[in-house]
């Protein structure tokens, strides 16, 4: 192959980055979240290792922005266990 000149036309685009995958339970679930109470994932996220909370919490945060617009506090537990709620306007 060679580099070449076309017209316009001819280009063709392929799509970028990767397509958002929503988990619609955890969405559903953080959508019916109310100030002053607690989420405790367990059964979706289970222990997480010290390692790979940041990626979890990634994924928290993804899912909470698609369906709310305020803002989120993530804490584990001293086993590792994801537990969210609404953060505090204070």
């Amino acid at each position: 192959m060679s580099d070449e000149i076309i017209s316009a036309e001819e280009v063709s685009v392929s799509p970028r980055g990767r397509k958002v995958e929503i988990n619609s339970e955890l969405a559903a679930m953080l959508k019916k979240l109310k100030v002053g109470q607690a989420a405790r994932l367990t059964s979706t996220f289970g222990q997480v290792p010290k390692n790979h909370r940041a990626t979890v919490s990634s994924v928290i945060r993804k899912h909470w922005r698609h369906v709310r617009d305020d803002d989120l506090r993530i804490d584990y537990t001293a086993e590792g266990v994801p537990q969210i709620r609404v953060r505090d306007r204070m």
